[in-house]
């Protein structure tokens, strides 16, 4: 199955609670602390962009120890509150996908006795 990237923005915004980041770090962030990662550069890129347009999120050219400008991203207060909502709704999935497996690994047991 194919994994979508349903939440790239919570966990970038999550990442971004560390600190100002640029796009190729938090993809490297995504690969290296997602244990199932369903990230590509093109699902973070569009996704930074949705968040910016939202609000939750602010890009500016970082011009220090570079040789050319990075844009940089940092969460906002928005960012803060939208970190709280995408809280509140993966609890809620958790809870729905337990039930599923729960129930799936009850059905499972009976079926192969």
């Amino acid at each position: 199955m194919k994994h979508t990237g349903r939440h790239t923005g919570a966990f970038l915004l999550l990442f971004l609670t560390e600190g100002d980041n640029y796009g190729g770090r938090l993809l490297q962030k995504c690969e290296e602390e997602l244990p199932i990662n369903p990230i590509d550069s093109a699902i973070l890129y569009r996704t930074l962009k949705k968040l910016e347009d939202e609000g939750a999120v602010e890009s500016y050219l970082d011009k220090s120890d570079h040789d050319k400008p990075i844009k940089m991203y940092k969460i906002t207060e928005v960012g803060n509150k939208k970190l709280e909502y995408f809280q509140i709704d993966i609890e809620e999935k958790i809870k729905n996908l337990s039930f599923f497996l729960g129930k799936y690994k009850r059905w499972k047991a009976q079926n192969n006795d």
